[in-house]
């Protein structure tokens, strides 16, 4: 049985694949500003895990998922965080990046969630971006990565993924916060599997590395 966390490596090699083919050199970003370039060739040599920073005065250390599942509620911090750099361009040739969360949350409990978000890659861009409603996708291997604030989410129970069907995305806050940009937001996500179906809401704190 495949585990989460490989599973996440294997989609996050899928979706560089499709958005930037094994020819080009990608950039991936960790939570404490570290950079690392890469070919799609070399993706099996990637760290995950670097980048952590466990300065309490980082404002990322106060990032976390909470979800309401199955009439609990559940909170997590997001310490760690990969993105893909560029993702692509929106409909104005505005540069996209994906931060997208790599830490199976509530692997213990039987269940994981996950979320990422795309969003533009420039300060000022993002910044002037108004609260709202706004996107989501299936998972990060479908739906757009050319719309800015879309969110993905990502359910396994058992080790079953189960597949997105539905959702909501409500950006709350967007502000600059100790020298990065923090996005805080509310979703809804819908999910089945083999006629189970699931229904997840919750909130997010998204420091943007």
């Amino acid at each position: 049985m495949i585990s989460v966390m490989k599973r996440v490596i294997l989609l996050f090699a899928a979706v560089l694949l499709a958005t930037v083919g094994w020819s080009q050199t990608v950039t991936l970003k960790f939570k404490n500003g570290t950079t690392q370039q890469f070919n799609m060739s070399d993706l099996v040599s990637i760290d995950f895990t670097q980048g952590d920073n466990n300065n309490g005065n980082d404002p990322m250390s106060g990032d976390y998922i909470q979800i309401v599942f199955k009439g609990k509620t559940y909170t997590d911090a997001t310490p760690y965080y990969a993105q893909i750099l560029p993702v692509g361009v929106d409909s104005q040739n505005r540069k996209l990046t994906f931060t997208y969360d790599i830490i199976p949350h509530f692997e213990e409990l039987g269940f994981c969630f996950m979320i990422g978000l795309v969003h533009f890659t420039h300060e000022s861009d993002l910044l002037a971006c108004s609260t709202g409603t706004y996107g989501c996708a299936r998972d990060i291997m479908a739906d757009d990565f050319y719309r800015n604030l879309t969110l993905t989410t990502l359910l396994d129970i058992d080790y079953d993924e189960y597949n997105w069907v539905g959702g909501t995305h409500e950006v709350k806050s967007i502000q600059k916060v100790n020298g990065k940009i923090q996005i805080e937001g509310s979703f809804t996500s819908n999910f089945e599997l083999k006629g189970d179906s699931q229904f997840i809401s919750g909130s997010y704190r998204m420091t943007i590395p």
